[in-house]
Parts: C-alpha cells; sequence; structure tokens
C-alpha cells in the first residue's frame, strides 16, 4: 500500500527538461539579437538560418515563432521574418524604460558589488579597448554586452536580470547600428570608465548617471543611420511593387492577345 501511494506521488513530478536542439538555436539567434549582429529591417529566413546553424528547419522554425512573441522579431508577409524596423518613437521609447530599469540595477549594484566583481568588470572593459584597436567589432560589442551584464549580477535581483535581457532583445539591433565597420566607440568607453569610478566609491546615483549616459548618448546616431536605411528600404520595395506590377500588367496583355488571337 505504501509502495503505491510512493509511485503515486513520484508519477507526479516532472522530470527535468534536457537541452533540446529548438532551445540551443533559440539561446543563438537570441545572443546573436542582444550582440547586434543582426541589424534593423534584416529579414532572416529559415532555410539560411539552418544552413548557418548546420540543422533543419523545425528547431529554427520555432525559435524563431518564440523570438516574435518576445517582440524580438516579426512576421513578415512572404513567412519570412524579420528584425524590427527601427523608429525615433520605438527608439526613445526603448530608451526611457532602460534607463529606469538598468539605472536601477547599477545603483543597486553601487552598495553590493564585491571586489572580484568589480575586477571582472574592469577586464571586460580593457577587452572591449583591445577589441576597439583591433577593429575587432563582434568581440567589442560582445564584451560591452558582459561588461554590463556582469554589473547588473552584482545587484543580486534574479527578477531583474530576465527583464534586462529582454530589453536588450529590443535594443540589441541598434547596437548593430551604432558600432559600424568603423568602429569608434571612444565616448561610449568614456562613459564606461566614469561609471568604474563611481561603482569603486560605492557612489549609487552617480552610478546610475553615468549608465544612462552611456546608454543614451548615441541615440542621435543610432536615428541617424536608421532613417537612412528606413529610406532605402522604402525606396527598395517601391522599386519591387512597380516591377511586380509591370510584370502583371504584362502577363494579362498577353493572355488578352492570346484571346483575341484564337478568337480570330
Amino acid at each position: 500500500m505504501k509502495s503505491t501511494a510512493a509511485s503515486s506521488e513520484l508519477m507526479a513530478l516532472v522530470p527535468p527538461r534536457r537541452d533540446t536542439l529548438q532551445q540551443r538555436v533559440y539561446s543563438q539567434l537570441r545572443t546573436a539579437l542582444m550582440r547586434g549582429e543582426f541589424t534593423p529591417g534584416r529579414s532572416l529566413t529559415i532555410r539560411a538560418l539552418a544552413h548557418a546553424l548546420h540543422t533543419s528547419s523545425m528547431p529554427v522554425r520555432e525559435a524563431l515563432r518564440q523570438l516574435v512573441t518576445e517582440r524580438a522579431l516579426e512576421m513578415l508577409p512572404n513567412r519570412s521574418f524579420g528584425v524590427p524596423q527601427l523608429s525615433p518613437e520605438r527608439f526613445h521609447d526603448l530608451l526611457r524604460v532602460r534607463s529606469e530599469i538598468e539605472g536601477f540595477a547599477v545603483a543597486e549594484a553601487a552598495s553590493r558589488i564585491t571586489k572580484a566583481q568589480l575586477e571582472r568588470v574592469e577586464e571586460f572593459n580593457a577587452e572591449m579597448r583591445a577589441a576597439s584597436k583591433g577593429g575587432d567589432r563582434l568581440r567589442f560589442i560582445s564584451c560591452n554586452q558582459e561588461f554590463h551584464f556582469a554589473i547588473y549580477a552584482a545587484a543580486g535581483s534574479g527578477t531583474l536580470i530576465p527583464l534586462i535581457e529582454t530589453l536588450w532583445l529590443q535594443a540589441g539591433p541598434y547596437i548593430g547600428c551604432i558600432y559600424g565597420e568603423d568602429l569608434d566607440p571612444i565616448v561610449n568607453l568614456g562613459h564606461h570608465e566614469g561609471l568604474l569610478r563611481a561603482l569603486k566609491r560605492r557612489d549609487a546615483a552617480k552610478s546610475r548617471a553615468m549608465l544612462i549616459q552611456d546608454i543614451s548618448s548615441p541615440a542621435e546616431r543610432v536615428i541617424e543611420i536608421a532613417t537612412a536605411r528606413f529610406k532605402q528600404q522604402v525606396a527598395l520595395s517601391t522599386r519591387k511593387s512597380s516591377i511586380r506590377r509591370a510584370e502583371r500588367r504584362g502577363l494579362r496583355s498577353r493572355a488578352d492577345s492570346g484571346s483575341r488571337t484564337k478568337e480570330a
């Protein structure tokens, strides 16, 4: 009797989830978005991603759908997926929310960060400087993410990190716009170093102020780049539409001509 009861209790337990292929694909795409490897307006096809990730279409499709629900991607009319187009309104809205949540995180970290954690943050900043000198754009962006999240982790809140990750999913493509191939991060690193000094003094207000300056300083550049790209895409879309309309008119014209020939 005891054995039956114990078995029933065990059957109610949920076995631990394994890291599935879909989860791994999702994690890779998520990281790529957060690090700005996909810029706003870019179209992502399942076939191309599956080829790049050396996997089948199914896990890629499901991962992309999950990212759509998180507003990191959008579904396009041709059944492909795209990185949402940047607009000034969207950027400023995201910036306001990031300033509040990430600003709170660094203020909390200022009173909690340990010497070892601070040294790790300094290492990421040094790696960013080295990546800048070497022209390693992707490494620079990767270290920028690690720099920020090492500080946020020092806040000691399990609630904050997922919230910030969601914001970075939307902000990541914009980071890809900021740091183009010319890679000119001097101002950004200056804010990082100011933030480091404030953290060493355990100055929560100054830490928050430096973080907000760091994430808001590229705003004009982001909007300028995104606006130019948006205009290019609109022009391209207009040309494609014109071509399709001309092709349809040509098909109708040939069809009408064929009908008249048969009647004759």
